[in-house]
């Protein structure tokens, strides 16, 4: 008896004391890696047309436009073309002078930035008439325009253009004149002001 008594209490103790394990399941989350798109950057191209050469040195233009108005005083009516280049800092431009009846090229300008002595730039300005103001013999200026559609087109030929002023001041002694090859342009568009302000 002593014995079936001790088995039960056994039993009983056994049952009662039975540890229950519970596993937890722990759940690894590893952090989602966001992928950040990273903005495409877009390197801005500078539009420049190509023009001519001047002096050897290819020379492109950002913006054309022109005007073509009659003089108050002298009834002389004219057409201006003008190339413009945007530099970093500053601008350059070529302005071409044609009569606005005949369309035949009388005036040639260029406002160029060119190494200065001592360092920086210098804003060198020339000028080139087929009438008078021809300070180099050599030099050569003729072309012509039409203004027959919309938009403008025509040649220019300027050859030995001497610098106005401030001569000494040019780091290169080679750019005191200056020459361009051929020019030839087409879809300039411009303004007739005899057109823009004819009464109505």
């Amino acid at each position: 008896m002593k014995t079936y008594k001790v088995i039960l209490l056994l039993t009983i103790l056994i049952l009662s004391c039975k540890n229950e394990t519970k596993t937890a399941t722990v759940e690894n989350k590893t952090p989602e890696v966001v992928k950040k798109e990273t903005p495409s950057v877009t390197k801005k191209k500078s539009k420049a047309t190509f023009f001519c050469k001047i002096n050897g040195e290819a020379w492109s233009y950002s913006k054309a436009s022109g005007i073509v108005s009659r003089h108050k005083k002298t009834q002389k009516r004219t057409a201006i073309i003008t190339f413009t280049k945007q530099l970093e800092k500053g601008k350059e431009s070529i302005q071409l002078f044609y009569d606005g009846d005949t369309n035949i090229l009388e005036e040639a300008t260029a406002i160029l930035k060119t190494p200065k002595k001592g360092g920086g730039t210098m804003s060198a300005m020339y000028q080139l008439k087929i009438k008078g103001g021809k300070r180099v013999p050599e030099s050569k200026i003729n072309g012509t325009l039409d203004l027959s559609n919309p938009t403008a087109s025509g040649t220019a030929e300027v050859l030995n253009m001497k610098i106005r002023f401030e001569e000494d001041q040019l780091a290169d002694e080679t750019m005191s004149t200056i020459s361009f090859t051929p020019i030839t342009f087409t879809g300039i568009g411009y303004s007739d002001s005899e057109k823009l302000f004819a009464p109505k």
